[in-house]
């Protein structure tokens, strides 16, 4: 590794570390109306998830309860057309509230803001091997990322086809697979930032309406 790209790293953790504590200071009022409306609801606040991290170890990863205990035996793959959500939970997910917590992660350096997206190895394990999964998560996994901005409509994707479990195996993966080898070798500060900055503009005119 050479050592301009050691020092792109540290300033990525740095400003890693810096945003995140700034993200949960600004979004610390959203952390208690949520968390007061889904105590009401009788849920937990947070639903944590064993997801693949750096060098493919795994780690919880934090997001806001979305759906009723034990739905996950129902399936792994979420769509639109999926039940499972309770309209507020729909809301959480649709507006991206629901992944705010994974700031937690950022902070405690499982996560960075921007890498691949922290899949579930249950989800991949079929598809790639783990020699594949190491080569995968070389990069710390991020909020949002190079396969997060390509398939940002994801769970529309998956509730138009016949087979969801079959697409996302045989398209949706390889071709994440594809884009974050590209991050990876290509990475740069700046490519974090455009990344970050587009997430941005998707999340405001696709989730908000605002153009």
């Amino acid at each position: 590794m050479g050592r301009s790209r050691k020092i792109g790293l540290c300033i990525k953790c740095f400003l890693d570390k810096v945003i995140a504590i700034t993200g949960l200071i600004i979004a610390s009022p959203i952390f208690l109306i949520v968390g007061i409306i889904l105590k009401l609801q009788g849920e937990d606040i947070f639903y944590l998830q064993k997801r693949l991290g750096y060098l493919g170890k795994e780690f919880d990863a934090y997001k806001f309860t979305t759906m009723p205990k034990g739905s996950e035996k129902f399936g792994l793959i979420t769509t639109t057309n999926d039940q499972r959500p309770d309209n507020f939970g729909k809301f959480l997910r649709k507006t991206k509230i629901n992944e705010l917590p994974q700031l937690i992660n950022v902070l405690i350096g499982d996560m960075s803001l921007v890498g691949p997206r922290p899949l579930i190895k249950e989800q991949i394990a079929e598809r790639l091997s783990e020699l594949e999964i190491e080569e995968y998560y070389r990069m710390r996994p991020g909020v949002t990322g190079a396969g997060s901005l390509y398939f940002h409509h994801e769970d529309r994707l998956l509730a138009s086809v016949e087979d969801p479990h079959k697409y996302y195996n045989e398209v949706i993966i390889p071709k994440k697979q594809q884009l974050e080898k590209g991050y990876t070798e290509s990475w740069s500060l700046l490519l974090d930032f455009k990344i970050f900055v587009s997430t941005l503009k998707i999340l405001l005119i696709d989730t908000l309406g605002i153009s």
